[in-house]
């Protein structure tokens, strides 16, 4: 038997226009859903909160890894509540608090998900928190315990004050690695940031490395994590020592990586790039995945684990959403709310 609460009428945001520089309104448009019936292992969840993501950003212009077909509903991530469970699902129960993972199209008030793709949360955790769990916070975490660092090598960041930047700011001191932040204009360097702060415009590699040296000494540079592309890139190769490895894991500059033949060829640096998703399918990290989330979800728990947010806007408000997420020098996530946030209020949630 089928278990539910009141439902709402959900909504559903869609993208119906990815033209560059088009205006956000006239890209996405808010709808009324039709309540489908649910399948037996099955589950409708309630979206509380959905992060705005770069990776949305990107596949609204076209040049994200994978592209739907239009029109399609967006959304990488969020938190939910269990509405309603198929008749053989039996470790669930209405208004259990979850994550919705690899399930895509989460700008909705409600979505039908199959069980296996939903992982319980603590229901007095922070819901914001939780929503933003899924992608970057996973990402750093990857990027930090699965891209070959060796223990007492110096880690090198650029796009240090982003959501990532963040992340790993926070796990690298928890795991007691060597960290090097490296942003754009010294106004990103955040208010009271410890560590080591460096800023890079880009136009001169190896007077970044000549400051690098001047921190790490005799110290191996064993990794290197580019957001940016462009001329971050070779910036950043420059900074590794010797048969270092540099992982490109973002798109932020719009531009191709740029990486002289003499750091291939001379000095062995290795250059790879990363995609969480791809990470995720790869057989050979199947184990490794089943760990992440249970051990960002303890992180966030102990206090380790804290992204700030700027601001939180109703579903109907999307476009409005977006054009605040796409603008630079943003000091924390754009989230949006769905109808379904009052069920599982607690702190911090929306």
């Amino acid at each position: 038997m089928s278990h539910q609460t009141a439902l709402p009428t959900p909504r559903v945001v869609e993208v119906i226009d990815t033209t560059p520089n088009q205006p956000w309104p006239q890209r996405v448009r808010l709808r009324q859903d039709e309540r489908q019936p649910i399948g037996a292992q099955q589950v409708r969840i309630g979206m509380l909160a959905m992060t705005v993501l770069p990776a949305d950003l990107l596949q609204m212009q076209q040049r994200y890894g994978v592209q739907p077909s239009l029109p399609y509903v967006p959304g990488h991530e969020g938190v939910a509540v269990v509405l309603e469970t198929g008749a053989e699902v039996g470790d669930l129960q209405v208004g259990q608090r979850v994550m919705p993972l690899g399930a895509g199209g989460l700008w909705a008030d409600e979505r039908v998900v199959p069980r296996r793709s939903l992982l319980t949360l603590p229901a007095q955790g922070d819901a914001l928190q939780q929503a933003m769990l899924a992608a970057n916070p996973a990402t750093a975490w990857v990027l930090l315990k699965h891209m070959g660092l060796a223990p007492g090598q110096w880690l090198l960041h650029n796009a240090a004050n982003s959501a990532v930047g963040q992340c790993i700011r926070q796990l690298a001191e928890h795991l007691g690695i060597p960290l090097i932040n490296i942003v754009r204009r010294p106004q990103a360097i955040p208010a009271g940031a410890g560590g080591h702060w460096l800023v890079d415009d880009g136009l001169d590699a190896q007077a970044l490395r000549q400051q690098v040296v001047r921190i790490t000494g005799t110290q191996p540079v064993g990794l290197a994590l580019d957001a940016l592309g462009g001329t971050a890139t070779q910036s950043l190769a420059a900074c590794l020592s010797e048969s270092g490895r540099l992982v490109v894991y973002g798109l932020l500059s719009g531009q191709a990586s740029q990486l002289g033949p003499h750091d291939l060829v001379f000095r062995g640096i290795e250059v790879r790039g990363f995609w969480l998703a791809r990470w995720f399918g790869e057989a050979a990290n199947r184990q490794a995945s089943r760990e992440v989330y249970p051990a960002l979800l303890e992180l966030a728990r102990q206090g380790v684990l804290h992204m700030q947010v700027e601001q939180v806007y109703d579903l109907a408000d999307v476009a409005q959403a977006l054009a605040h997420a796409a603008q630079p020098h943003r000091r924390g996530k754009v989230l949006l709310r769905g109808l379904h946030a009052a069920v599982g209020q607690t702190a911090g949630t929306p």
